[in-house]
């Protein structure tokens, strides 16, 4: 009876994992270097300096001309206040693409001259939607409901042996017993944290494969071009009758607790609360009138089911983490690439001999080499372009966004023709070789192209990146070396 479970658990192991890993390959990639969008933004914004004093009040009040400007052209503008992670004021808005980002003097309050850049919200984008709006969400809910189901039947098999597999590692092994090894190392530790990002990534949007209304209605719903959106934001207050600002946030603040950021809408200002003040993620907040300065209205979580879903919603978040569980998530997050990334290999290296012949086998070999090394090349292929893209070029973050998925459509098309082709260790070696190439490559590009710097010294923010950037293209040696 145990084994029938085991082997029917192997079958919806193997086959949910491929049918579902391909995504969650991308899933997991972006997410993880989601951990630091805040550091990548800095990272892709090189003009400004990587250290900065306290923003004065005023200078928080001198940016209220570059926020009415925005306003004026309808946009809902933010102001985000320094943090730990971020020594920068900071005005944002929506272009209709990308979240834009530019630093203000901490003096003056006029913005920094920075380059435009589509920045770490890009990757936060492509992880929790694949930038498809409720689609995307959808898909990438389901995922994390099949990673669910995937990680239970994977407990199931190896639970029998699972000290031994856990202090077994077979390198030198024969590759099909070496690929599972790796595959059980890099998964089994760091099983709960796995448990918990499905979990609550499934949670965070599971109205989107629950929907309040039937499946027929939410579907036509999700799969139809909304129309376009006529309603014109309220008209801005003009910046001469504004009140000062700061003394509206410093009112919020003894009510919240420090700030994050403070939206313009219309007449009114909203002050909330910062994401980095607990696990619970919540958007409390306190409303102003820009004509009077007055409280006009607040908003907090009092009932346990919200309290609840904010926790949950901050754990998969974890806005709230300092450096050391920050680079936990991201090292946990690695680690699962590794699992799902290694499990694809050895599903396909399992099933070559009987089935590597057959056309739907080389097309999902192909598609594997696409999502497994492409998406990553593709993602280092954003940092060449932050810094090779000329700054005054319009709509600057749309190019940085376009050259991801062109050289990642450059990737598939790559590990496809050399699957279909029947010679698919060319198509893995190919890519290989370019991680390594544009990873090595990468500290000496930074060091050229940012204002400032100087041998053998750069900035956390700099050297971090340009470091792990490194180490990708060390491992990907180090498996191109092995093939």
């Amino acid at each position: 009876m145990h084994e029938t479970l085991r082997t029917r658990m192997g079958w919806l192991h193997a086959w949910i994992g491929f049918a579902f890993g391909l995504l969650l390959v991308c899933v997991f990639i972006s997410g993880t270097v989601s951990v630091f969008d805040t550091e990548l933004t800095r990272w892709l914004q090189p003009e400004a300096p990587p250290e900065a004093v306290s923003p004065t009040a005023d200078a928080l009040d001198r940016s209220l001309p570059t926020v009415h400007s925005l306003m004026v052209e309808g946009k809902w503008p933010f102001i985000t206040f320094p943090s730990p992670r971020d020594p920068y004021l900071r005005i944002q808005h929506y272009d209709g693409a990308e979240f834009l980002s530019v630093p203000l003097d901490p003096g003056t309050g006029t913005p920094l001259p920075v380059r435009q850049t589509a920045g770490g919200t890009f990757f936060y984008n492509l992880h929790a939607s694949l930038r498809s709006g409720e689609t995307g969400m959808m898909f990438v809910t389901f995922s994390g409901a099949a990673l669910l189901v995937m990680l239970g039947s994977g407990l199931i098999i190896h639970l029998r042996g699972l000290v031994s597999d856990l202090t077994l590692l077979r390198p030198h092994a024969q590759r099909l017993r070496a690929w599972l090894d790796v595959h059980v190392l890099s998964s089994v530790p760091f099983i709960p944290f796995a448990i918990v990002m499905a979990y609550t990534g499934a949670f965070i949007h599971v109205r989107t494969i629950l929907p309040p209304v039937s499946y027929v209605t939410f579907l036509r719903t999700a799969l139809t071009s909304a129309p376009a959106n006529t309603a014109q934001p309220p008209p801005p207050v003009t910046t001469k009758d504004i009140p000062p600002i700061s003394g509206m946030v410093t009112h919020a603040e003894a009510a919240l607790g420090p700030a994050g950021f403070a939206l313009f809408s219309g007449d009114t200002l909203l002050v909330s609360r910062t994401d980095a003040s607990g696990p619970e993620l919540t958007r409390d907040h306190i409303d102003f009138s820009l004509k009077t300065g007055k409280q006009t209205g607040s908003a907090f979580l009092t009932t346990p089911i919200a309290r609840t879903q904010a926790v949950l919603t901050g754990l998969h978040y974890g806005r709230w983490a300092g450096p050391s569980m920050r680079w936990l998530y991201f090292l946990s997050g690695l680690a699962g690439t590794v699992m799902i990334s290694s499990g694809l290999i050895f599903f396909l290296m399992k099933r070559r001999r009987q089935s590597g012949h057959l056309p739907v086998f080389r097309l999902a070999e192909g598609l594997a080499i696409s999502v497994i090394l492409g998406f990553p090349f593709a993602i280092l292929g954003v940092l060449w372009a932050n810094r090779l893209i000329p700054v005054g070029i319009p709509d600057r973050p749309i190019a940085e966004v376009r050259s991801f998925f062109i050289l990642w459509a450059f990737s598939a098309l790559v590990g496809l023709i050399t699957s279909c082709s029947g010679y698919p260790l060319a198509g893995w070696k190919t890519l290989l070789w370019g991680l390594v190439l544009a990873g090595t490559l990468l500290t000496p590009l930074d060091f050229l192209t940012r204002p400032g710097a100087t041998p053998f010294h750069a900035p956390t923010v700099f050297a971090a990146t340009d470091l792990v950037a490194l180490l990708a293209a060390l491992c990907s040696f180090q498996v191109a070396r092995r093939l």
